[in-house]
């Protein structure tokens, strides 16, 4: 007889932000347990983690070990997010020998809870974690479905196929700003952004002043005016016409199932986007919640299979 073929069983979860607690109190709540040196399902079910481990929140180490234990446990996997690509771009200089990312004030800013947790007090620890960071997939196809930090693009993932370690030349390479590789990780790690009219502004919750909306990627943009572009929605943005690429079509409602995180949505009541499009990010370590969805190999995504973590720490 032939052995029976497991059904795939995952469940994925959206940016956590050093919030290590919240992670773990989730993880329970989806049946995993702690044995040894990571999590574990009894019926054998993996994470699949969407980036977003680090910054923020007051637990990054244990954030840290908690996802590394589970992917070198074989329980889990995982891809980069832009604060990963940040981090790491933060911490080498190119040819040039000027910072990757500049250390401007609101840079550093950003960065500021995982360099006092753990890249200023353990600086050995903190340059294995970068090593590991470089290890990283940019994306991941398993089993049925899709995962990627902020959106899919089919050219985008093609331009960077095949490059499995963001560190030393390389990532000196996919940083150069305009090339194909830099502008292709920027829209999967970061969306689809688009210009605002002319002249028009808005502020963002942290203060800053932004001429460029991130937009409903997957949706078709055609048309639209920038307040029905713009994701998540906010009703101050301008109702003026956006500049949408040529290239941009919406994500294949026949396409596999695309799973991100990235935009810190407030909503409490978490339900797919499309039909086989779902974002998980739900403010992890800005007083939020960390999101989860439980796939068992569905086309079409089902409102019942969101989860959400107690809040989590604001910083």
């Amino acid at each position: 007889m032939k052995p029976l073929q497991r059904k795939p069983a995952y469940d994925i979860i959206g940016d956590i932000h050093g919030c290590a607690s919240e992670l773990e109190t989730l993880l329970r709540e989806l049946g995993y347990r702690e044995l040894g040196s990571h999590y574990l399902h009894a019926d054998g079910r993996k994470v699949v983690f969407l980036g977003d481990y680090i910054d923020r929140g007051p637990e990054v180490r244990r954030t840290l070990q908690v996802v590394r234990g589970m992917i070198d446990g074989g329980t889990a996997l995982g891809i980069l997010g832009n604060h990963e690509i940040n981090a790491l771009r933060y911490h080498q200089k190119g040819i040039d020998e000027e910072w990757l990312r500049p250390h401007t004030q609101s840079k550093t800013h950003q960065h500021q809870a995982t360099l006092d947790q753990l890249a200023l007090r353990h600086p050995a620890e903190w340059r294995d974690w970068l090593n590991w960071f470089a290890k990283l997939p940019l994306f991941l196809e398993p089993d049925g479905f899709r995962a990627v930090h902020a959106a899919w693009f089919d050219h985008d993932i093609e331009s960077i196929s095949g490059h499995s370690r963001l560190s030393g030349k390389e990532l000196v390479r996919f940083s150069d700003k305009g090339s194909i590789e830099e502008v292709a990780i920027e829209r999967l790690l970061c969306g689809l952004e688009l210009k605002l009219p002319e002249g028009e502004y808005f502020s963002t919750p942290d203060g800053a002043t932004r001429g460029e909306i991130r937009a409903k990627w997957w949706e078709d943009l055609q048309g639209r005016n920038c307040r029905e572009a713009v994701f998540p929605e906010d009703p101050t943005i301008s109702t003026g016409d956006c500049l949408v690429p040529g290239w941009h079509m919406p994500y294949s409602k026949t396409s596999k199932p695309v799973f991100f995180g990235h935009f810190a949505l407030k909503e409490e009541n978490p339900s797919p986007l499309a039909q086989n499009v779902a974002c998980l990010d739900y403010g992890g370590g800005k007083g939020g919640r960390i999101g989860a969805y439980r796939w068992d190999g569905e086309a079409i995504l089902d409102p019942t299979k969101f989860y959400l973590s107690p809040s989590t720490a604001e910083h």
